[in-house]
């Protein structure tokens, strides 16, 4: 079985999960047929060892092992091993450094059983079909086939392809896999508008091939500094490879300007304009204009940075910056409008707002409060009034009235009547709220005014008009 190191645990064949339970199955039973274990394919790295594993099952006292072999499949015979006569290359000189028995020829006649064969420094010719084979007594001849092949691990790198800005697609990032075996798998991870453009070639050894992947689109500004990555695929890794690769895209300077806040003012100090470059290469130079050809004598150009130390009428204007590189020039136009006053600004405004609305409030406050302590006064002013709402409508000498009907009431030698007011709104009890409050005001005055005897009251009679009259006075 091969060597972690020369086939990943991922790789390994799915077959050895079936032959372990064969192998279990085998010594459960106690079969006596014999049979060789050996793996299907076994996947070997160019200039590693790789061991070719090799059994023969069951383990029996009633069976000798003669003789093992390995040979291709050609028959051409690979090497040898007889329990008397030692081990066998046929090629003594090139077989003894790379080939060996892992375990048969060790002294213990178990060893027998185990012909597992190491090849070292592998090479692609070593790629091909193995046949295990035991010489066995009384059982005869059996033989087990594998198929050895042989991978090459390819070296990568990515890198960018400086480019200037065009119209046309042309190859922005380069990816190489060389001397693989077989032949890498190249893909993009981008999410610009490109395509992939693969070639192969043969690599540096034989059966190895070079794999080269051009990533190509149309080069834009915009797409200068952008970060893609090449993924690289390979039976021999473990995981695919990622190599980020950053674009670089000539172009001309994209410009523009900065620091006008749209509140420049005559005496207005140390105003500035700055000029914004994006460009690669790097600007080489920086001009400030304006379209009259007059430049105020108030503004001092310092490369990317316009500085005006005193603002004039001169200052109102437009201003042009023009940015040169190494691909061709931008430019970017400002028009500045001089004001006669510095505009307020929205931090100064803010507060004066706030005070309006607070005093605004504040206001309606004070007249919601004066409102209230009016109306609550003269309620309780009208409340303690002799002549208030509450007792009724008085006569025109002012004396109080009852809710009664027409009341005489013999004073100064006349009779005096009052005339009731019209009913108000009844409350839940019955009652009028008016009567209500004529019943509280009445109780603190009952004391000033004399009761009507007794003989008043049966002297009253009712009229056709609801009022009472006296029998014994006289109408005229």
């Amino acid at each position: 079985m091969a060597r972690a190191a020369a086939l990943p645990p991922s790789r390994l064949s799915p077959t050895l999960p079936l032959l372990s339970l064969l192998l279990l199955q085998l010594r459960e039973t106690g079969a006596q047929d014999m049979q060789v274990q050996v793996l299907p394919e076994v996947q070997g790295q160019m200039g590693n060892t790789v061991e070719l594993p090799c059994h023969l099952l069951p383990h029996t006292q009633d069976v000798n092992v003669t003789q093992v072999t390995w040979h291709r499949l050609n028959g051409v015979s690979v090497a040898a091993f007889h329990p008397n006569f030692g081990t066998h290359f046929p090629n003594q000189q090139a077989s003894q450094e790379r080939l060996a028995f892992v375990r048969a020829g060790q002294g213990a006649k178990t060893n027998l059983y185990d012909a597992t064969l190491a090849i070292r420094d592998l090479r692609l010719e070593d790629e091909g079909n193995y046949t295990c084979e035991f010489a066995t007594f009384p059982k005869g001849t059996r033989s087990g086939v594998t198929w050895l092949r042989v991978l090459a691990q390819p070296q990568n790198h990515a890198e960018a392809q400086e480019v200037t800005l065009s119209l046309d697609p042309v190859p922005v990032a380069r990816c190489v896999s060389v001397g693989g075996r077989p032949a890498a798998q190249i893909t993009w991870i981008s999410a610009l508008d490109g395509e992939a453009r693969d070639s192969q070639e043969p690599g540096l050894q034989p059966g190895t091939v070079t794999v080269t992947s051009r990533y190509t689109m149309v080069p834009l500004g915009r797409t200068d500094g952008v970060k893609i990555t090449c993924k690289v695929d390979h039976e021999s890794f473990q995981e695919p490879m990622l190599l980020p690769v950053t674009l670089s895209v000539r172009y001309p300077p994209e410009v523009s300007i900065s620091g006008y806040d749209d509140n420049w003012y005559l005496g207005r100090s140390e105003a500035t304009l700055h000029c914004d470059v994006r460009s690669n290469p790097e600007p080489t130079g920086y001009d400030w204009s304006t379209p009259s050809g007059t430049f105020p004598a108030s503004a001092v150009v310092k490369g990317p940075q316009l500085l005006v130390h005193s603002v004039d009428r001169l200052v109102n204007t437009t201003f042009i910056c023009t940015v040169t590189n190494a691909v061709g020039t931008g430019r970017a136009e400002q028009v500045v409008l001089v004001r006669d006053t510095p505009q307020a600004s929205s931090r100064d405004a803010g507060p004066l707002v706030w005070g309006a609305v607070g005093g605004v409030l504040l206001v309606l406050l004070l007249l919601a409060g004066g409102s209230i302590a009016f109306l609550l006064l003269r309620r309780r002013r009208r409340r303690k009034s002799p002549g208030g709402a509450g007792g009724g409508s008085g006569g025109r000498d002012g004396d109080r009235g009852s809710n009664d009907g027409k009341t005489q009431m013999f004073g100064n030698g006349g009779p005096v009547f009052w005339t009731p007011t019209a009913p108000g709104p009844l409350r839940p009890d019955g009652k009028e709220e008016e009567e209500e409050e004529e019943e509280e005001e009445e109780k603190p005055e009952e004391g000033l005014m004399l009761p009507p005897s007794s003989s008043l009251k049966d002297d009253m009679e009712s009229h056709l008009d609801g009022s009472l009259i006296s029998r014994r006075a006289v109408y005229v």
